[in-house]
C-alpha cells in the first residue's frame, strides 16, 4: 500500500506529483534551502517589547532539555562554530540534569591554508571541562559506511532505511552523512546541531547609542552582509513608517544569498514545469518581502530575513525523520519566538577584536568563560565534499519528466538532483505500485 509523502505530494497512489517536486529546483530552494511546503515564514508568536539578554542561557537550556528528551545517549555535531561550542556546553548541563551521556562528533577538513578545523574545536572542547567520547566526521568521506546503493540494513545495523518518509532531506550534506555514520558509532541516538544560531544570535543592524560602535558594527556588517545591508541600516535610520519599512524589506532582499533568489529556474527544468516554478518563485518572494516591511522593528526584520530557509514545520519534521534523528536547540519553536526580541545592544561588542568575535556577542556570552580564549576570531569555512553520485545521469528525474533532454546540468543542480533521485529511488522501495513516477 501506498502512502502520501506530505514534501512532495502524490496525485495518485504511487505516483508523485511531478510540479511538487520541480519546485526544489526553484531559486529559493537552491540557494536558500527551502522546503516547497514551508514557504510562509514564521518565528513564532508575535511578543512585543525588548527581550532580556540575561535570560538568554536559561532559554537555551529549555530548548536543550526538550531536544533530549527521552534519549539516553545524544551526539553534538561540532563544526567549529561559536554556535557549536555554546550548544555543546548547554547540551552537557542538559545531559547532566537528564541523565543522558553526551558525546561529540567533531567536523574535520581543512581551511584555507590546509590545517585541520578540527584541532582548535577539540581545544574548546577541552576547555569545556568533563571528558567527552568524540568521533571525527570527515566530509569526503562516510566512516564505517557501504557503497552508495546500500542501505543501513544491508550493512547490518539498526534496520533502519535511509529514506526519509516526510521528503527529501535538503540538510543531508557530505558532512551530516559522516555525522550520522559516526553518531551511530558512538551509540547515539539524536544528533544536536547549531542551525540557526547565527541567523537568530548574530549582530544586524546598527541601531547603537554610542557613535563610535556604531560606526565599527556598520562597517562590520558592510564587511560580512555587502552593501545592501548597510543601506537597509540607513533606511532602517530613516525611520519606521510604511515606506521606510518597504525600502529596507527590498534592500534586504537584496543582499547575498537572497539576490540570487530573484533569478529563473535552472535550464535543465523541463519547459513545461518553468512558468510554475517561476510562479511559485514570485509568490515566495512577495510574501516575504510583505513579511519583512510589515515588521516595525529593524532587528527583528533582519532576524526574520535570515530565519527564511528554516520557514515552516518542514525541516524539523525531515530532520526529525533522518537515519539518526537531528535536532536543533537554537530553531526550537519557544527559542526562535523569543530570541529575535533580543536588542543590538545586546548584540554587538565593540571591545572584540574581530569582526567575527564583534558580531557574535550574544553566542560568546553562552561559553564558560575558560573555554572563550580558545573561539575561532574567524568563521569557520564550510566543509566541503560533493554527495557520491552528484555527477550521475539521474534516470528517475528524467522519467519523471523533471529535466529538460539534452540540458546540461550546472554543477549547483547537480547535487539537488542527486538528493532527488536518492529519494525517489527510496519511494520506489515503499511504493512498489508506482508507475512511470
Amino acid at each position: 500500500m501506498t502512502r502520501a509523502v506530505p514534501g512532495v505530494p502524490v496525485s495518485a497512489p504511487g505516483r508523485v506529483d511531478v510540479a511538487a517536486l520541480a519546485l526544489y529546483l526553484s531559486r529559493p530552494s537552491l540557494v536558500l534551502g527551502v522546503y516547497p511546503a514551508s514557504s510562509r515564514v514564521e518565528t513564532g508568536p508575535d511578543e512585543r517589547g525588548p527581550a532580556d539578554a540575561r535570560e538568554l542561557g536559561e532559554r537555551l537550556a529549555e530548548a536543550v532539555r526538550r531536544a533530549v528528551g527521552p534519549h539516553r545517549t545524544v551526539a553534538v555535531l561540532h563544526d567549529g562554530s561559536l554556535g557549536a561550542t555554546a550548544l555543546l556546553a548547554a547540551a552537557d548541563t542538559a545531559g547532566r540534569e537528564l541523565g543522558a551521556e553526551v558525546t561529540v562528533v567533531v567536523a574535520d577538513h581543512p581551511d584555507p591554508r590546509g590545517a585541520s578545523v578540527a584541532v582548535p574545536a577539540q581545544q574548546a572542547i577541552a576547555l569545556l571541562g568533563g571528558r567527552h567520547r568524540f568521533l571525527l566526521a570527515e566530509a569526503d568521506r562516510l566512516p564505517g559506511r557501504g557503497s552508495w546503493d546500500r542501505t543501513p540494513q544491508e550493512e547490518g545495523r539498526g534496520g533502519r532505511d535511509g529514506w526519509n518518509p516526510v521528503a527529501p532531506d535538503l540538510a543531508r550534506t557530505p558532512l551530516v552523512r559522516a555525522a550520522e555514520a559516526r553518531a551511530e558509532q558512538l551509540g547515539a541516538t539524536v544528533i544536536l546541531t547549531a542551525d540557526g544560531c547565527e541567523e537568530l544570535l548574530q549582530a544586524g543592524p546598527s541601531g547603537l547609542t554610542d557613535v563610535r560602535a556604531a560606526g565599527r558594527g556598520l562597517a562590520d556588517r558592510w564587511q560580512a552582509e555587502g552593501v545592501a545591508a548597510a543601506l537597509a541600516d540607513a533606511a532602517a535610520a530613516l525611520g519606521r513608517g510604511p515606506a521606510a519599512r518597504r525600502l529596507r524589506a527590498r534592500l534586504h532582499l537584496a543582499q547575498a544569498p537572497f539576490a540570487r533568489v530573484l533569478g529563473g529556474p535552472p535550464r535543465v527544468l523541463a519547459p513545461e514545469l518553468r512558468a510554475h516554478v517561476e510562479a511559485w518563485t514570485a509568490g515566495w518572494v512577495g510574501r516575504l518581502a510583505e513579511d519583512l516591511a510589515g515588521e516595525r522593528d529593524p532587528v527583528r526584520a533582519c532576524v526574520r530575513a535570515r530565519m527564511a530557509r528554516f520557514a515552516g514545520p518542514h525541516p524539523a519534521a525531515v530532520a526529525a525523520a533522518a537515519p539518526v534523528p537531528r535536532a536543533a536547540p537554537f530553531l526550537d519553536p519557544g527559542f526562535a519566538a523569543w530570541a529575535p526580541r533580543l536588542p543590538q545592544s545586546a548584540r554587538y561588542d565593540a571591545r572584540r577584536p574581530t569582526p567575527h568575535l564583534r558580531r557574535n556577542r550574544l553566542l560568546i556570552s553562552l561559553v564558560p568563560r575558560a573555554a572563550r580564549d580558545a573561539l575561532p576570531a574567524t568563521p569557520p569555512p564550510p566543509a566541503s565534499g560533493e554527495l557520491p553520485g552528484a555527477a550521475g545521469e539521474y534516470p528517475l528525474c528524467r522519467e519523471l519528466g523533471l529535466l529538460a533532454p539534452g540540458e546540461d546540468v550546472p554543477a549547483e543542480v547537480r547535487t539537488r538532483l542527486t538528493v532527488l533521485e536518492e529519494w525517489l529511488s527510496g519511494y520506489g522501495r515503499v511504493s512498489p505500485d508506482r508507475n512511470g513516477g
